[in-house]
């Protein structure tokens, strides 16, 4: 048999019963969103808030007021909740694996050679474009064949999104 326990969340005159492992994780994630606000002058009022919303959730989920809720529940509403600002995520982390550099063809002029350079290295694109005409004037046009050739070996990528989610950003160098 299983231990509930009573949950009361701020902005529900309602309480909610759960299994002691599902109030465990609940317990969990409020005290990481605390951990993780401390520093907001706000946290109160978003912890407030957090707990309205995921008390919502719960009671959207429930059927009558004596059905229980479970890990499943809590983890199910917790996901749609999703993770508090500031908290690291998954999507936090660089991805493995070495940058590279790639032609992108969103917003190219020609090959997007350019475009993957300002995304490899965080410098704007018209910048990047000003320097290669610049060097193809510089060099009677012998730079235009190195534009090529690099065109011809680096792989492509639909979007700068697409880099970033492949390879990281920036931030993470």
């Amino acid at each position: 048999m299983k231990n509930l326990v009573l949950i009361q969340l701020s902005g529900h005159t309602a309480s909610f019963q759960a299994e002691q492992d599902a109030y465990d994780a609940l317990r969990r994630y409020l005290d990481r969103a605390r951990r993780s606000l401390q520093a907001d002058p706000d946290h109160e009022e978003v912890l407030r808030d957090l707990e309205q919303s995921i008390g919502d959730k719960f009671a959207a989920r429930l059927q009558s007021a004596e059905q229980v809720l479970t890990l499943g529940d809590i983890n199910a509403v917790l996901a749609d909740v999703g993770p508090v600002a500031g908290e690291p995520t998954a999507a936090d982390t660089p991805p493995k694996g070495r940058r590279r550099l790639v032609r992108i063809q969103e917003g190219q002029e020609i090959l997007g050679i350019c475009q993957g350079l300002s995304a490899y290295s965080d410098i704007n694109v018209d910048w990047l474009r000003t320097i290669f005409i610049g060097l193809a004037l510089v060099t009677g046009g012998a730079f235009i064949l190195v534009y090529f050739a690099a065109a011809f070996f680096l792989p492509v990528v639909a979007t700068r999104e697409e880099f970033f989610a492949k390879y990281g950003s920036n931030s993470a160098l």
